[in-house]
């Protein structure tokens, strides 16, 4: 009589695993059972049963299935999941087997249970396995989770009589969970290999549900019936709708240019866009496209792979072709770009479709405008991973979670006193509506009432404009004039090092939220330049504005809404984000 081998894989199945084991157990010569690290009570039930027990990493259904097989001691071998178990005449038919052995494979129906309901319509039965063969000539095999029996050519197969019992699902609530997970596992391992269409998915979904309560005589097996005709069409839906989503994610490909090439804080603002990218997709590398004078801040993001400066480029086009990237995101319309971008061939060229030259050089065009958006920039940018299906309904409140600043150590102990409170003004901006100086100058002298240093920063053009409207504004005791003195780097590090930043709608304000360090950002709440569109992001960011119609703001600077921004709110604002231990130093 030839002897059998029954192979077992579990994972915390300490519901089935002793029922399995005993139902083979007139047939087996030999039971080994390899568990995958089971939390429940499965290695204790399996040991008290005298089974062979070994704990072996999953690596895969496959994988494991054919590591439990390589453990048998017989080449002749059954093979179960916990959750299966044989029937008397599925018994009596593998014990007349044992005796002769005629064929060296031998296929079982396998009959499934809903609700305790055996299911013996629709989609579920007969599902024919080989389960009883010998290892010689076959090996676990195809896809994850549709997993068989993969046996050498001219291999004869017989048809067992009886059934091979499956505990499938006890109800809808584990359907559904059983559902998801097995959905996701297809999609994953076939993302890249199948092509898959919203048509594709609609009629599959339908097909499956008709040829299994229709069909098949689902119908017949009542509200059970019904429950696995949906959860077949559930499994079809979900598992083709994941790799499509997983499809369009893979499209996006390794290499990923980010393209903004205007000013540092509309930098600052796309700089989340390049942490979400790899915390959607960790393999990609993602690489920004910008001008030299917005260099510093982009180094400092740890998400993005490399700086490419769009100067050099126009010189020497083969810098960007040697990234070899597969998509281009052009965050700020850039025709000179967006042209040679098509020109070098990167597959995906994204834009936004209000730009007609985007329409000669893009292939991805997206229909947004920021002229009249009422998204905050930064969502906005979100935008062009529309057709890559990664363009979620984020909130503010996520996205400085992925700026990833990392900047540089440097010693700033001969200007910054950690016995006071250094607070940064920035009164100007090149663009940008600013609080007027007077109330900047009045501020000041509130402060210098506490224990506080001042620093005014700013480039040399602004300082220019401040020593005409103010003369003595950067010659007051307490005041250290930093205009035109620092680098982009090293206004960066001092940044970061301070204790909080006044600002307006500014380069350096976003750059301050962006660095985490309590920022206050005074604004006009004329469209397009109010806080709703510009305001700034980061745990420690917040802003003021008067909550008016403003109609004189596109006519006159300084702005009158702005002016009436009171140095009391100002003053207010920043002593409120002050850490807890600074509170009392800030106070007269």
């Amino acid at each position: 009589m030839n002897k059998i081998s029954a192979v077992i894989i579990t994972y915390n199945e300490e519901k089935n695993i002793a029922r399995c084991i005993d139902s083979v157990r007139a047939v087996a010569d030999e039971i080994v059972v390899a568990d995958s690290f089971s939390t429940d009570r499965t290695k204790e039930i399996c040991l008290s049963k005298g089974v062979r027990f070994m704990e072996h990493v999953f690596e895969g259904y496959i994988e494991q299935k054919n590591f439990a097989l390589a453990q048998a001691s017989h080449d002749h071998v059954l093979s179960l999941d916990a959750d299966e178990y044989l029937s008397g005449e599925l018994l009596q038919s593998i014990l007349k087997v044992k005796e002769t052995w005629p064929f060296d494979a031998y296929r079982m129906n396998r009959l499934s249970s809903y609700g305790g309901k055996w299911i013996r319509r629709g989609n579920w039965y007969p599902d024919r396995k080989v389960r009883l063969w010998n290892r010689k000539q076959g090996v676990w095999g195809g896809e994850k989770l549709h997993e068989k029996v993969i046996l050498n050519s001219g291999v004869r197969v017989k048809q067992l009589q009886g059934n091979l019992l499956h505990r499938a699902y006890k109800d809808s609530h584990e359907t559904l969970s059983k559902v998801q997970r097995y959905s996701y596992i297809f999609s994953q391992e076939m993302t890249g290999h199948r092509k898959v269409s919203t048509a594709l998915i609609v009629l599959k979904g339908f097909f499956a549900f008709f040829k299994s309560y229709i069909i098949k005589r689902g119908i017949f097996d009542g509200f059970e019936g019904l429950m696995v005709a949906f959860a077949v069409c559930n499994h079809t839906v979900y598992k083709y709708a994941k790799l499509y989503e997983l499809n369009h994610k893979r499209m996006l490909g390794k290499r990923i240019i980010i393209s903004r090439t205007d000013s540092i804080g509309d930098v600052v603002l796309a700089l989340p866009l390049a942490g979400f990218l790899k915390s959607e997709l960790p393999d990609v590398k993602v690489y920004f496209l910008g001008r030299p004078y917005t260099r510093g801040v982009i180094e400092c993001c740890e998400h993005v792979e490399e700086y490419i400066d769009r100067e050099e480029v126009l010189k020497n086009p083969e810098v960007l072709q040697k990234i070899n990237a597969d998509s281009i995101l052009f965050v700020y319309p850039d025709v000179e770009m967006a042209k040679l971008a098509e020109s070098i061939g990167i597959r995906n060229r994204v834009a936004t479709a209000h730009r007609w030259y985007n329409w000669l050089y893009c292939n991805y065009l997206i229909d947004f405008s920021r002229v009249r958006s009422q998204q905050h920039e930064c969502l906005l940018n979100f935008n062009l991973l529309h057709p890559f299906k990664l363009c979620y309904d984020l909130s503010l409140a996520e996205l400085p979670q992925y700026y990833g600043m990392r900047v540089a150590s440097r010693d700033w102990s001969h200007l910054l006193d950690k016995n006071k409170i250094n607070i940064v003004i920035h009164p100007k901006g090149v663009s940008a509506k600013v609080w007027p100086l007077e109330s900047y100058q009045k501020l000041i002298e509130e402060l210098q009432n506490r224990n506080v240093n001042i620093f005014i920063t700013g480039v040399a053009t602004e300082r220019e404009k401040i020593e005409i409207e103010a003369p003595r504004f950067l010659h007051q005791e307490g005041v250290t004039d930093l205009t035109g003195k620092l680098s982009l780097e090293e206004l960066i590090t001092f940044l970061a090092q301070a204790d909080a930043l006044v600002a307006g709608n500014t380069g350096i304000l976003h750059l301050g939220a962006a660095l985490g360090i309590p920022s206050v950002g005074l604004y006009s709440p004329r469209r397009p330049i109010h806080p709703g569109r510009w305001m700034p992001l980061g745990k420690n960011a917040s802003h003021l504005v008067m909550e008016k119609e403003c109609n004189n703001c596109k006519r006159e600077d300084p702005c009158p809404c702005l002016a009436e921004i009171s140095v009391k709110q100002v003053l207010s604002q920043v002593i409120q984000m002050l850490p807890s231990e600074k509170h009392v130093v800030a106070r007269k």
